[in-house]
């Protein structure tokens, strides 16, 4: 053979043999089987894994299922499908990257998990994180939750999908009959409880530390951080926990029986006379039946399918910082600068009437508090206003659960604006606009990235590796206690800050929220 055919044949061997090889670092065996994930430059991705038995005929609206085994090696180098939910549409600032979009199914328990190249010998901390939504859609999937970057910087990030909407919370007489807890409604959190077992018992197969396990979720995962913490059938199934925006939404946990009569109406206004019926319904039917109509004069969606307080998942409405927790494990908790602000609201007569339908008897205490003379007054005091109520409400949480719980809390102020998309108007800090920042994925999407925003991704993921491997996101953070005012300062302002704008707005909030007023995000 010729010398330069035998180099070329040599070379060809060499190149077989790496890529032969950068394909067995990406096969795990898991507890079900074993899986094929993508070796990627920094890190391996492993897609679609699912935790649990499809949630379909019979195991619709029932407790997660054992996932099937398999023999062989199974493909995961794609997501699996989103759990059915409503089509969106972009709004606001929320363009494509922040969507869950088709394909779409009810069998949906799957999750996702990255790992550094260097994973394979080394115990490191994992994120599982559960994504937002309203408990109506979202999904583990969507680019801006891509976890190599943040994983090869040196964890295990895991992102889940999770029943939602009608398919994932509804309750009913006949479902709790028939459940072995005696209970229903809760099938999205057990979806994540099962998931959280499922890492429990795999992390160390990709490297990752069994023993530290860091859960995270943000708007309704962040909601959903809080029930896990108080719920026993959680307990010693994580070892720290994130709640972005944030511990304290006010979002309301109803009872179990309020959930089964919304459950029942459904049932009834489908003309369906048993939960064998409901469950020969087709999803996308499902899906309609329930879907928001707004009226003329209506406000936010009302969240409807939700979790419920049924003494078994949910023991009790996690916003009441005094109840007993079933795991208080170190937290890291806050909210953004410019989240759930009516733009509508310009004038002073409009700020007035906004502050007076909220707050109705302390609406004059506000108002002195807060100047509004002019037209920019009102437009600031506005969203100064919102801001305050939400930071007052999970800084007065996190007191009371420090207080009584012991429960370590880091708290947080977020102040970074995302970029807008060229041509539109910034919105700020908006609801969910770190996430891209923590996860390290910037640059999607038509908005212009500049230096402070890796700055910002270098902040954000500095501190929560720091958390994830020691419970402290260090760097003179320090914990809430029971007389702090004070919470860290994230993005442009980096350090200590009060939490609220002046001492005398944090005590009328306080105030308000002693007379019975919710001081959450919604």
């Amino acid at each position: 053979m010729p010398m330069n055919r035998k180099l070329a044949f040599a070379g060809a061997l060499a190149l077989d043999f790496i890529s032969q090889g950068a394909l067995a670092q990406a096969v795990v065996s898991t507890t079900d089987g074993d899986v094929r994930g993508t070796a990627n430059a920094g890190a391996d991705a492993f897609l679609g894994i699912p935790y649990a038995a499809a949630p379909v005929g019979a195991n619709r609206w029932r407790e997660p299922q054992a996932a099937a085994s398999w023999t062989g090696v199974r493909d995961a180098s794609a997501f699996g499908p989103v759990c059915q939910q409503g089509v969106p549409s972009p709004w606001g600032p929320y363009t494509a990257e922040f969507l869950a979009m088709p394909p779409m199914s009810e069998d949906c328990l799957t999750l996702n998990v990255w790992r550094p190249k260097s994973a394979a010998t080394k115990k490191l901390p994992v994120l599982v994180f559960i994504h937002g939504g309203g408990f109506g859609g979202g999904a583990g999937s969507l680019p801006i939750y891509d976890g190599a970057k943040l994983a090869a910087n040196g964890a295990v990030v895991v992102t889940i999908n999770y029943r939602v909407g009608v398919l994932g919370f509804m309750a009913h007489p006949a479902l709790t009959a028939e459940s072995p807890l005696g209970s229903s409604g809760n099938y999205g959190l057990l979806d994540q409880i099962a998931a959280l077992k499922w890492v429990r018992a795999n992390a160390a197969r990709f490297g990752g530390d069994a023993g530290n396990v860091t859960v995270s979720g943000e708007s309704a995962g962040a909601a959903s951080v809080a029930d896990l913490m108080v719920s026993p059938m959680a307990s010693g199934l994580f070892d720290k926990a994130i709640a972005f925006s944030g511990a304290s939404m006010a979002v309301d946990v109803p009872p179990l029986a309020k959930n089964e009569m919304i459950g029942a109406d459904l049932a009834a206004k489908l003309g369906k006379t048993s939960i064998a019926q409901m469950r020969e319904v087709p999803a996308e039917a499902l899906i309609e039946a329930t879907r928001y109509v707004p009226g003329a004069n209506s406000g936010p969606p009302p969240l409807r399918f939700v979790p419920n307080v049924d003494g078994k998942v949910v023991p009790f409405d996690p916003v009441r910082a005094s109840g007993p927790v079933a795991s208080p494990v170190p937290l890291i908790t806050g909210f953004n600068a410019a989240e759930m602000i009516d733009p509508s609201v310009r004038t002073p007569a409009q700020f007035e009437t906004a502050v007076r339908g909220r707050y109705g008897d302390f609406a004059d205490r506000l108002l002195s508090l807060y100047p509004h003379a002019t037209e920019a007054e009102a437009v600031a005091s506005n969203a100064l206003l919102a801001r305050d109520r939400y930071m007052a409400g999970v800084l007065l949480w996190a007191r009371e659960r420090t207080r009584t719980a012991q429960q370590p809390v880091f708290a947080y102020l977020y102040d970074h604006a995302y970029p807008a998309v060229k041509g539109g108007q910034s919105w700020g800090a908006f609801h969910s606009s770190q996430l891209p920042y923590v996860f390290g994925n910037i640059g999607i999407g038509e908005r212009t990235f500049g230096p402070a925003d890796a700055r910002v991704v270098r902040q954000w993921q500095d501190r929560l590796l720091a958390f994830m491997r020691s419970g402290n996101p260090g760097k003179g953070w320090p914990r809430v206690t029971r007389t702090s005012a004070r919470v860290m300062g994230l993005g442009d302002r980096e350090g200590i800050r009060a939490a609220v704008s002046t001492p005398e707005r944090l005590e009328a909030f306080r105030a308000y929220a002693a007379s019975g007023g919710k001081l959450g995000l919604m």
